[in-house]
């Protein structure tokens, strides 16, 4: 290793140690005062679902900004894809959210978030931490290298390894955007399909992996990632109790079943969770959105048959359809015309 590559490096863990407590959406800083206990919010893919085109967050997000602002949280968490196009959607966020939002707001930058740099110019690094109570929280880039990890971030690992080693910390809680271990465990094949994978897969199990797993024979190790595609729930659940890992999947999608995660950590370190709905819906405790919950539950919403007229309607009157039919009916057109010319040059 080089003398300047040392030199970066220290220069990156000093400025990610140091300056990532103030979030860069609305300048709150958090509250790191080491005598009682906290609790905060985490989930992902704020903009929604794919047909979301209004450059605001998904509606089930703005309606509940009240239930944010007044719920004792130190600070909440997107799992990355925070915006849909961020090179127009800036502007209608912070109208709309960051400037309405009185807790702290940090993101894991998903797919969505990041075109050219200009996230960058405008909210900074990608990578960064931060430390409650003995509490350390991660948030890395899992997108600039196709899901697998830098030097840089295995870095920071090794030393939150150090760290654990050295009783200086209690826990541990990585948030990314991927399910960069979801090709880890076999019993997880087929969960994640329509989420952002690497084709050619990434250095989790071979680097990455190694080195949580002694971490978690230190201290527990809990893992959040916000990209889970077409998912039968706004959560998933899995514990490694060997590793002493526990991976949790979150997002929400501008559906019934939309619904954040909140987190408590006790004076004395103790973690536990709440399921929370944004549309007044029952849920299952955590735990029950596991690999067989998954497995035996459908991705897909009911079809209400009330709403055939409304799509129906939809269809009739976009543009495209009527582009559809204008196409066709030129086309058949044509064909006659042409059938009727070579009919004709026959009976000359």
């Amino acid at each position: 290793m080089t003398g300047k590559y040392v030199i970066f490096s220290l220069a990156l863990l000093v400025n990610l140690w140091t300056s990532s407590q103030q979030s860069p959406f609305n300048s709150k800083i958090v509250n790191t005062d080491s005598t009682n206990n906290y609790q905060y919010i985490v989930s992902g893919h704020f903009h929604g679902s794919g047909t979301n085109h209004t450059g605001y967050p998904i509606n089930s997000l703005l309606a509940n900004i009240d239930q944010l602002n007044n719920g004792d949280y130190r600070f909440l968490v997107c799992l990355g894809d925070l915006f849909k196009d961020v090179s127009n959607d800036i502007p209608f966020y912070e109208q709309s959210f960051f400037s309405k939002l009185n807790i702290p707001l940090f993101n894991t930058v998903g797919n969505h978030d990041l075109t050219a740099d200009i996230y960058q110019q405008h909210y900074g690094q990608t990578d960064f931490q931060f430390t409650i109570n003995q509490d350390r929280h991660l948030f890395f880039d899992t997108e600039a290298n196709n899901g697998s990890f830098s030097d840089e971030q295995l870095t920071i690992l090794n030393q939150t390894l150090e760290a654990a080693t050295t009783n200086s910390i209690r826990q541990v809680f990585i948030y990314c955007h991927r399910t960069v271990w979801a090709k880890h465990y076999t019993e997880f094949e087929g969960l994640f399909e329509d989420n952002t994978q690497a084709v050619f897969g990434n250095n989790f199990s071979k680097t990455v992996f190694p080195i949580i797993q002694k971490i978690g024979e230190k201290v527990p190790v809990y893992w959040f990632s916000g990209s889970i595609g077409d998912a039968p729930a706004s959560f998933f659940y899995h514990r490694d109790e060997a590793s002493n890992l526990t991976y949790i999947a979150s997002a929400i999608r501008g559906f019934k079943r939309d619904a954040w995660l909140k987190v408590m950590i006790s004076e004395t370190g103790i973690v536990s969770f709440e399921t929370i709905s944004l549309t007044g819906q029952k849920l299952k405790k955590l735990q029950d959105y596991n690999v067989d919950f998954w497995q035996s539950t459908s991705a897909k919403e009911p079809f209400n048959y009330r709403l055939i007229f409304y799509y129906t309607k939809l269809i009739v009157l976009h543009r495209a359809f009527w582009y559809g039919i204008i196409t066709s009916f030129s086309l058949i057109l044509l064909y006659i015309v042409l059938k009727r010319r070579r009919i004709q040059k026959k009976s000359q």
